[in-house]
C-alpha cells in the first residue's frame, strides 16, 4: 500500500464505517442493537411488587379513624356482609350516619328496637332476598365497634340485628400477635 500525503480530510482516508458515522459521513443504520435486559429486570421487578401487593380476598372493611378495634389473638377471614360501625360519637350502616351514640339507650328503645338501624337492615334483607331467589337467608353482618364502646349500646345494636334476622353476627377485631393481648386491654 502505497504511502500518502494526508490531506485536509481525514475521514475519507479510514475506512471504519462507525468512524465515518460518527464524522458525520454516511447515513445512520435504520437497525439498531437494543439492551433489553434491563427492561427485563424493571418487568420482573414490576411483577413481583405487583403479586406482593396484591390482596385475593380484597378490603371488606374501611375503618374511619374514630374507631379503634379491639384487639384479639384468635381471628377468622371475614366475608363480605352488611356491616354496622359503632364509634363513640355514631352509629353507621354501611358507610351512612344513622343516629348519634348518645342517642341509643333503653329508655329510648325500650322494645330494644332502634328503629333507623333496623330500617335499614330490614330493606337490606329484603334487597338480598330479591337478588337471589330460592335461597336461604344467611342473616350475616359484621359489627364494628370502638373499643371504648358501652356495652349497653351494643347490647341495643344486637337486639337490633336480631329482630330483623340478621342472627350470625361477626365483631371486627385488629389481629394482633400473643404477646401484645393482655387481659388489660
Amino acid at each position: 500500500m502505497p504511502v500518502k500525503k494526508p490531506g485536509k480530510v481525514l475521514g475519507k482516508s479510514i475506512k471504519l464505517k462507525n468512524m465515518k458515522l460518527a464524522m458525520g459521513h454516511g447515513k445512520a443504520s435504520p437497525i439498531s442493537d437494543l439492551n433489553v435486559t434491563p427492561m427485563v429486570d424493571m418487568l420482573t421487578m414490576l411483577v413481583i411488587f405487583l403479586l406482593m401487593t396484591f390482596s385475593a380476598t380484597g378490603e371488606i372493611l374501611f375503618v374511619t379513624k374514630d374507631i379503634i378495634l379491639p384487639p384479639a389473638y384468635h381471628a377468622t377471614t371475614l366475608e363480605r356482609a352488611p356491616v354496622i360501625a359503632v364509634s363513640k360519637a355514631t352509629v353507621g350502616f354501611e358507610g351512612q350516619f344513622i343516629m348519634n351514640s348518645s342517642d341509643v339507650n333503653e329508655s329510648s328503645y325500650p322494645d330494644w328496637k332502634l328503629t333507623p338501624l333496623f330500617t335499614l337492615l330490614d330493606a337490606e334483607r329484603e334487597a338480598w332476598n330479591a337478588s337471589h331467589a330460592g335461597e336461604e337467608f344467611k342473616g350475616e353482618v359484621i359489627i364494628q365497634s370502638d373499643n371504648e364502646v358501652q356495652f349497653s349500646i351494643l347490647k341495643l345494636i344486637i337486639a337490633t340485628c336480631a329482630k330483623a334476622k340478621y342472627i350470625n353476627m361477626n365483631f371486627a377485631i385488629r389481629q394482633v400477635g400473643k404477646s401484645e393481648t393482655s387481659l388489660g386491654e
